[in-house]
C-alpha cells in the first residue's frame, strides 16, 4: 500500500536554511532543536558545556545523561545535539521505502527530521568518525513478553529509526539507537563528579605519580574506602588532600585511571580498579 505524498512546506525549508546560515555565521555549533522551541511536558536541560564552551540543549533527563557520557567517551572530539536532517533527503527516502516521513496528520506537511547525537571521534591514526545515535527509553519501544524475549513495539517510532539509518547510511555514518540501559544514572552521576576538575591543571609527571600510587595504595587494600586512598596516596606524593581528590577526578574524567563506573564513586564507599 502505497501512502499519500507528505509534502516539505516553503516555511519548513526556510527554518532549516536559515539554521544551517547560522551555524557559519556564528562559527559554532547550534542544535536545531532548543529548549524553548519545545512545548511538551517533561524535563528539559539548557545547560553550558564546560568541554564544547557552548550551550547545549537536551530534551530529557535520557537525553542529558547520554550526553555526559557521550561527551567524556575516550577520543571523542564533540557532539552535536539536535541535528538537522536534510527534509529532501528524508523525504525521497521515506518514499522508496515506502514509510511514512514525520508530519502533522492534519495537514500532512513533513516535520523537520533531527538525530538527538552526532558524534565526532578521534581514531588511531587521527583521522575522524562520525557517529549518529537516538536515544530513546527502553520501554517506549521494546516489551518484554511472559516467556522473556523481546519485541520492537511503535512501528512508526522504528519507520522513524529506519529513515535516519539509510540518510547516515549514505554518508558513510554509524547509526545507532540507545537507551538508558546504555547510559545509565550511575554512570552520569560519577561523570558529574569526575567533572568538577575538569579544568585542572597538571602535568603528566604529576599525573603519573599520582596514578601510580593510588593503584598502589588499592592493591595493597582494594576493600578500603574511596577517602583512605586519597589520605594514603596525600603521603606518598606530598600533596594536598583536595589536590588529590582533583587528580583522581581528572584521572577518572579522562580515562588515565583504570576505575569501574558501574557503582556510584563515593568518599565513603570502596572502589574497583580493573587491573
Amino acid at each position: 500500500m502505497r501512502h499519500k505524498q507528505v509534502l516539505a512546506s516553503a516555511e519548513v525549508i526556510k527554518s532549516l536554511n536559515d539554521w544551517k546560515r547560522e551555524i557559519v555565521k556564528s562559527g559554532c555549533y547550534i542544535p536545531f532543536i532548543t529548549v524553548r522551541k519545545v512545548n511538551k511536558i517533561g524535563r528539559r536541560h539548557w545547560i553550558f558545556c564546560p568541554r564544547q564552551k557552548r550551550q547545549v540543549h537536551l530534551l530529557s533527563d535520557g537525553e542529558f545523561r547520554a550526553y555526559k557520557i557521550l561527551l567524556w567517551k575516550p577520543n571523542v572530539i564533540s557532539v552535536e545535539e539536535q541535528f538537522a536532517l536534510d527534509i529532501d533527503e528524508t523525504l525521497d527516502i521515506a518514499v522508496a521505502a515506502n514509510l511514512i516521513h514525520p508530519r502533522d496528520w492534519k495537514t500532512n506537511l513533513a516535520h523537520v527530521m533531527t538525530t538527538d547525537f552526532v558524534v565526532t571521534i578521534r581514531l588511531d591514526d587521527y583521522s575522524q568518525k562520525r557517529i549518529a545515535y537516538t536515544f530513546k527509553y527502553w520501554d517506549q519501544i521494546f516489551k518484554r513478553l511472559d516467556n522473556g524475549d523481546v519485541e520492537k513495539i511503535k512501528a512508526r517510532t522504528w519507520q522513524k529509526f529506519a529513515i535516519e539509518r539509510e540518510y547516515w547510511r549514505k554518508r558513510n555514518v554509524e547509526y545507532r539507537v540507545i537507551t538508558e540501559l546504555d547510559t545509565t544514572k550511575i554512570s552520569a552521576w560519577n561523570i558529574e563528579y569526575f567533572e568538577l576538575s575538569h579544568d585542572l591543571v597538571a602535568s603528566a609527571d604529576e599525573l603519573k605519580e599520582f596514578g601510580l600510587a593510588f593503584i598502589e595504595s588499592w592493591t595493597i587494600e582494594p576493600r578500603a574506602e574511596l577517602q583512605d586512598h586519597f589520605e594514603s596516596v596525600q603521603h606518598r606524593i606530598n600533596k594536598p588532600y583536595q589536590r588529590v581528590q582533583s587528580l583522581f577526578q581528572y584521572s577518572c574524567l579522562h580515562h588515565l585511571l583504570p576505575v569501574k563506573t558501574d557503582k556510584y564513586i563515593r568518599l565513603f564507599r570502596a572502589v574497583e580498579l580493573s587491573l
